[in-house]
């Protein structure tokens, strides 16, 4: 897909750079960005799509096995007649997922959702880990092979440092880093849901703060959602609790 490029149009923070420069060394300025139905976007008035999801993330209940997240890069080309235009790409670079077992019990070393990694670039498979106090998470790295535990689940990885710490406050979810700098908050309204960075960030840690952040969405979701039922289409069904 590509467009023509006006003279009042900018290009996103998030451009791709040319194959000798590793995109993962990006700079991202702090920023707001808004989860809007399947893409997520910078706020602004003709903000092009950032991130893009296959399903509608933060509506989702358990009956959705996995959503895939990919992060949409946007290229100048120039054509035979000296025309530039924006062309966008999507790259996979993380599969979202969330982990069931018998009588929906988990070990306590298994996140409930978690991002795994579709690309080496990305910081690896992460998870959310909740602290004895719910309103407190920790997102920490996960071996997906199975061997931490006996249902062949992906684990935390054992006396590994988080990458975030996500406390609510106020009634708003805060994000530290892993030296207890903060890096982001969210802002919620009435069907709203806003991630403002408040911090200069690498692009791939922005990536990961993105997955994490509809890890913590999906879940809440469906912890809130009412009884579903999918159907064979793999469309969600819902129906009242009586």
């Amino acid at each position: 897909m590509s467009a023509k490029i006006g003279t009042a149009d900018r290009l996103p923070c998030y451009t791709e750079t040319t194959a000798a420069t590793d995109p993962t060394d990006d700079v991202i300025e702090p920023t707001i960005l808004v989860l809007a139905g399947q893409t997520i976007h910078a706020e602004s008035a003709s903000s092009a799509p950032l991130y893009h999801l296959d399903r509608g993330i933060a509506s989702l209940t358990s009956a959705t096995p996995k959503v895939t997240l990919e992060r949409v890069e946007r290229t100048v080309r120039t054509s035979a007649d000296n025309e530039p235009s924006l062309r966008d790409r999507r790259r996979h670079i993380f599969t979202l997922e969330h982990s069931t077992a018998i009588y929906d019990k988990l070990p306590s070393n298994c996140p409930r959702f978690f991002a795994r990694a579709a690309t080496r670039r990305a910081l690896g498979h992460i998870g959310l880990k909740k602290a004895r106090l719910r309103s407190e998470f920790r997102a920490l790295p996960l071996d997906v092979s199975g061997k931490t535990n006996s249902f062949g689940l992906p684990g935390f990885i054992k006396d590994a440092q988080p990458l975030f710490e996500l406390r609510k406050r106020d009634g708003r979810w805060e994000w530290e880093d892993k030296n207890a700098n903060a890096v982001a908050v969210e802002d919620e309204g009435d069907d709203t849901h806003r991630l403002i960075v408040t911090a200069p960030l690498l692009r791939e840690t922005v990536d990961a703060l993105v997955a994490l952040w509809c890890c913590r969405l999906w879940e809440y979701s469906a912890e809130h959602a009412e009884h579903v039922h999918e159907g064979m289409d793999g469309c969600e069904l819902t129906f009242g609790r009586i």
